[in-house]
């Protein structure tokens, strides 16, 4: 628990560290009020968001219980996601930035009337924004099945071994180099298809996924400074979200029978507690009768 309080605190002071930077307004006037993805604002934000995340899992290594992975285990399957969410999160700001052009549409040419027009093309933020909500909800079910559809191709048909994922050996205190670069191949290239399932998703329904986007869920953004948006769209959404998938996605990349014993015992245990509640309600209720 000392640990715990020690992270906890951690984490405040760099939200109280990063809480300057994000009410401070830019020195530069912008004629255009368009959402930067590149400037040192949002670099700032998107390096503050990655720490956080990455505080999230360490917290959660701490509730493993009874077993425990090893910091190296733990090292092997967390670097996974970020490796992972480094090629992610490049394609998405790739992707945002090029749907915002409306010269340079990957999918169809717009009318004139739409050129240069934040309502057809989108902003940068609008599209980040898009990418993050799909990729931290549908996107961590698709992942799921990928990246069991492709272990098992590559178990059954390719006959490829050290590729079940957490496990890196019998010594957890020095864990096989080559099962984690197996299975790390397999994880990031699960990854990617997913990400170009999700892109064909949102090809199919573009302009309605934008509207909603950009008239519905970020409209009330519009009357604020552009910090504001970015550090919704940039921080806010993606730490609940990100910190969420990253704990989803922890568990089923770990080695599944060490978790089913952890959860195993949380639910015996949760069990035993309510069963100790209910039998102290009836003491009390019934005590004076006796």
């Amino acid at each position: 628990m000392d640990a715990y309080n020690a992270l906890s605190q951690l984490f405040i002071m760099l939200f109280a560290f990063a809480l300057p930077s994000i009410t401070t307004l830019s020195s530069k006037p912008s004629d255009d009020h368009k959402c930067e993805l590149v400037g040192t604002f949002s670099l700032f934000t998107q390096a503050f968001l990655g720490l956080l995340c990455i505080l999230s899992l360490i917290i959660k290594r701490f509730y493993e219980y009874p077993e425990r992975r090893t910091w190296q285990v733990w090292f092997f399957d967390v670097s996974k996601q970020i490796i992972g969410a480094m090629g992610v999160h490049v394609f998405n700001l790739l992707l945002s930035i090029l749907k915002a052009q409306p010269d340079i549409n990957v999918a169809k040419k717009k009318s004139d009337d739409c050129y240069e027009n934040d309502d057809c093309t989108g902003s940068p933020c609008d599209w980040y924004f898009l990418n993050i909500v799909l990729d931290c909800t549908i996107g961590v079910y698709v992942l799921y099945l990928v990246l069991r559809f492709v272990s098992f191709v590559c178990k059954k048909y390719l006959h490829v071994t050290q590729i079940e994922s957490g496990e890196y050996g019998p010594n957890p205190h020095r864990p096989s180099v080559r099962a984690y670069l197996k299975q790390l191949s397999l994880y990031f290239g699960s990854l990617m298809v997913t990400k170009f399932v999700l892109y064909g998703l949102v090809e199919c329904f573009e302009s309605e996924l934008l509207w909603f986007t950009s008239n519905i869920l970020l409209s009330w953004l519009n009357e604020y400074p552009n910090e504001l948006e970015i550090f919704i769209v940039m921080f806010v959404v993606p730490v609940v979200m990100n910190c969420i998938q990253l704990v989803l996605v922890d568990n089923f990349i770990q080695n599944q029978e060490m978790h089913q014993k952890n959860l195993q015992y949380s639910h015996s245990r949760g069990h035993k507690m309510h069963m100790k509640s209910r039998q102290d309600e009836e003491n009390l209720g019934y005590g004076s009768t006796t």
